[in-house]
């Protein structure tokens, strides 16, 4: 009479199979999880880096390290920031004034090479799947900085903090040079001007000097030439000063005002760029 039941040869045949499919679903398990954290890393410093090109395009400026984490980075404050690493300089000048910056990235490929970009703007990094930021910022000791992008998988720890811990390399690392910043928020595209279309008036009577603000725009650092020029004969003495970068010129009068309108010409040159003039009416009440 047959028996139809599993011999011992068998029964563990099937025990191996079964542990090969448990242990393949848990490595594919693995993977699309690891998968997953990478899509989420490089996503979040696309979104990171789209916010400070935006900011940028409104501002003229890049923001601070205190600005991004707070309000453009897409990282919660309870998770491990992204790196944000830039030109400290273009926080209060204009971007389209720079020609270089301190900033520099150097990249290590798989087939042993090394790359140099040179004036960036800045750089963003993830830590990636292994919650671990490895990528490394030097400060070259002559005001200038260097991040350090290394070959994938290599085993490395060159940041050691928030975790001083030694593994496969697996940042996700974007970074703008310069001249694509400057493309991005239209710099090409900005010329020279005055954006004042009048100026207050004022009184004799007045115990303070005579103040006014000429708003001046375009890709400039600092105007290398100023003028303004009255058309009235009488003493009107004026100065023209310049506040900060990024700020107006401002003409005051320390004299004796006259009365009735008055004509004033300003004239701005900037960074080699053609001159512009305004003319402007003050009126002065007695």
């Amino acid at each position: 009479m047959k028996k139809n039941a599993f011999t011992l040869i068998e029964l563990s045949i099937v025990l191996v199979i079964i542990g090969l499919i448990i242990g393949g679903s848990f490595k594919v398990l693995k993977s699309m999880r690891e998968n997953a954290k990478v899509t989420n890393a490089k996503n979040d410093v696309q979104t990171a880096k789209n916010a400070v090109l935006g900011y940028a395009m409104m501002a003229n400026f890049l923001p601070t390290k205190t600005f991004f984490e707070s309000d453009l980075s897409p990282v919660k404050a309870n998770q491990h920031q992204l790196f944000y690493k830039h030109d400290t300089a273009i926080e209060t000048k204009n971007i389209c004034a720079f020609t270089t910056t301190a900033l520099n990235v150097q990249v290590d490929h798989k087939d042993g090479t090394t790359q140099s970009i040179q004036d960036v703007a800045f750089v963003l990094a993830s830590e990636s799947a292994n919650k671990n930021l490895q990528t490394k910022l030097t400060n070259n000791g002559d005001g200038t900085f260097t991040v350090e992008v290394r070959k994938p998988y290599e085993k490395i720890d060159d940041e050691p903090a928030p975790i001083n811990r030694v593994e496969e390399y697996d940042d996700i690392v974007e970074w703008v040079t310069l001249a694509e910043l400057q493309k991005s928020v239209g710099c090409e595209n900005k010329p020279l001007k005055i954006v004042n279309s009048s100026l207050p008036s004022t009184d004799t009577t007045s115990s303070s000097a005579y103040s006014a603000i000429i708003v001046v725009d375009g890709n400039y650092t600092t105007p290398t030439a100023t003028s303004c020029t009255f058309s009235s004969s009488s003493t009107f003495p004026t100065k023209f000063k310049y506040n900060t970068v990024g700020k107006p010129y401002e003409i005051w009068n320390t004299g004796t005002e006259p009365t009735g309108t008055v004509t004033v010409t300003c004239s701005v040159t900037a960074d080699g760029k053609p001159s512009i003039s305004k003319k402007f009416a003050i009126t002065v009440n007695p």
